[in-house]
């Protein structure tokens, strides 16, 4: 599904190299109240995973701006999402439901059954904007995102045809 959406004028797409820079911008502008991280060097390898097609980097643009981004990457249990932000100033606006139905649609057709990923507990908007999407509570992880700060384990079935055990 990459194209445009004609409810938003956002186009989706995978990331090119010359996004890596507007990736590291939009994961520490969505992140540096929560983790600590080079963002650069973070961008720079979701850049050579996505070339190596390792992970899937979806990217929600407007116009000529990068607004959005989102990754994908396999793990035993299915995909996995490591991060998704959308910009301060096109949050609340259905971008970001846009940009994880484009990511889930890739899932698909790589395969994974469900999608799973970790939310910090203290995160109460983004806890409700996951489940809004569909993906339910599978568990908690103590002290993952940060000393006293747990992680939920949240997942999503994409397909369970594709399930290993069919």
């Amino acid at each position: 599904m990459q194209g445009k959406d004609p409810t938003t004028n956002v186009c989706l797409r995978i990331m090119q190299p010359a996004d890596e820079p507007e990736i590291a911008r939009l994961s520490e502008e969505g992140f540096k109240d929560s983790y600590p991280f080079d963002w650069s060097a973070n961008a720079s390898a979701l850049r050579s995973g996505c070339e190596a097609g390792r992970v899937f980097v979806g990217i929600a643009e407007i116009g000529n701006e990068v607004v959005g981004y989102c990754n994908l990457r396999s793990w035993p249990g299915g995909g996995w999402i490591d991060q998704i932000v959308i910009s301060g100033n096109h949050q609340r606006k259905g971008l970001g439901r846009i940009l994880l139905d484009y990511v889930l649609s890739e899932a698909i057709k790589r395969g994974f059954w469900k999608v799973s990923l970790i939310v910090s507990e203290a995160e109460e908007r983004t806890l409700r904007f996951y489940r809004s999407c569909g993906f339910e509570q599978e568990g908690v992880l103590r002290d993952q995102i940060r000393r006293g700060t747990h992680g939920i384990l949240m997942s999503r079935l994409t397909d369970y045809s594709l399930h290993p055990n069919q």
